[in-house]
């Protein structure tokens, strides 16, 4: 059976190729990702314990068969099967589930047309909605008596999106999630504040997502944690970014903002939102130019305390029309803390002391945004 699912030079030209298999875990789901010729045929099945994903006239490459198979908290086996001229990818599942699945074009990290199928595990789900329900009364019942800031920390990225790819091939979600993890631990010691990852591991999450996520936290600020790259490997420092709705006239900025409003296709949707929802609710709010505002104040507070630990691309925060910043009423920037499309900036940014610094140093211009408010 093995033999007979693998592609070979003789019938390369009348079977369709099935080249690789990745999966991603997150807390709520499992993401499967096949790479995929364009015109490949496929149907997805599933009963309650079952997905089949079926390709017709296909073979599977020799070199990656091994990465079919995959075992979590969800899935508890994968096997192979051919079936006449049809291969059958059987996962079994343990848990309750419904399945989603869209197809992603190549892009200039992935050349092939892929497949992506969700697994969405509805008891985790189910879990997470009960918890969420509980802090919502929970916050009712204290609002009253204490206004609790709550800081969203988002490292950028994640999962099948990697992100920017350094020189040294360091990827730039593992940087992000990094520097996030330390910033949040830090803030986690300071008993006044509270600060929530968006993700906690390496998994993605639609941008829209992130800012939902942000909106039933009850968050009072919204950080996203990334790091920048251009086709130079001389340009350095760091870079803040709070919203504006215009965009920004700089090429860097203009480049930014396409490249990471872009990653929302990771999500199943291939463009962002044509003026979307949260971005007029914002502008119809009296609420957004003092949000602007206080998200300019919280940028340069963090760019004055990352000018202390190293170079600042530039000094002053440049305004961008960034999806993942759209959080209603609430100061929000995207970091860029550095370059890691530089050699130099790379090795630092993966160097865990470094990332300790970095994420000291945000949480200073937090607290020093915060002690100006009072």
């Amino acid at each position: 059976m093995i033999i007979a699912v693998f592609a070979s030079s003789s019938f390369s030209e009348e079977k369709t190729t099935l080249y690789d298999f990745r999966y991603w875990t997150a807390p709520d789901q499992t993401r499967i990702v096949i790479d995929k010729e364009q015109d490949t045929l496929f149907n997805i099945t599933h009963t309650d314990k079952v997905v089949i994903i079926s390709f017709d006239d296909a073979e599977v490459l020799s070199e990656t068969f091994s990465n079919i198979f995959f075992k979590d908290d969800r899935i508890k086996k994968v096997l192979i099967k051919r079936d006449k001229k049809t291969i059958k990818l059987i996962v079994h599942i343990n848990k309750k589930f419904r399945v989603k699945h869209f197809t992603l074009k190549p892009n200039t990290k992935y050349k092939f047309h892929r497949l992506v199928v969700d697994i969405i595990d509805l008891e985790s789900q189910e879990k997470i909605q009960d918890i969420k329900t509980t802090k919502a009364i929970k916050n009712i019942e204290k609002s009253a008596q204490i206004s609790q800031k709550i800081i969203l920390v988002d490292p950028g990225h994640g999962g099948e999106d990697s992100g920017a790819i350094g020189k040294n091939k360091s990827q730039e979600k593992s940087v992000n999630l990094a520097i996030a993890k330390k910033l949040v631990a830090i803030i986690n010691k300071n008993s006044n504040l509270k600060a929530v990852l968006t993700r906690s591991g390496d998994y993605y999450i639609p941008l829209t997502k992130r800012i939902t996520i942000a909106q039933k936290e009850n968050a009072t600020m919204f950080i996203s944690i990334h790091a920048d790259s251009v086709e130079s490997i001389t340009a350095k420092g760091a870079s803040i970014y709070p919203l504006s709705e215009k965009g920004n006239n700089s090429k860097l900025a203009k480049q930014l903002e396409q490249s990471q409003n872009l990653v929302d296709q990771f999500g199943g949707v291939e463009t962002v939102i044509d003026n979307d929802q949260f971005l007029k609710n914002i502008l119809t709010d009296f609420s957004r130019k003092d949000r602007d505002m206080q998200s300019f104040n919280l940028a340069k507070e963090i760019i004055g305390e990352l000018e202390k630990i190293g170079p600042i691309h530039k000094k002053v925060p440049q305004k961008a029309n960034f999806v993942v910043l759209k959080s209603p009423t609430i100061p929000s920037v995207l970091v860029e803390t550095a370059f890691i499309s530089n050699p130099t900036q790379e090795k630092r940014l993966t160097n865990n002391k470094q990332q300790q610094k970095i994420a000291a140093s945000i949480y200073q211009g937090i607290l020093n945004y915060y002690q100006k408010l009072e």
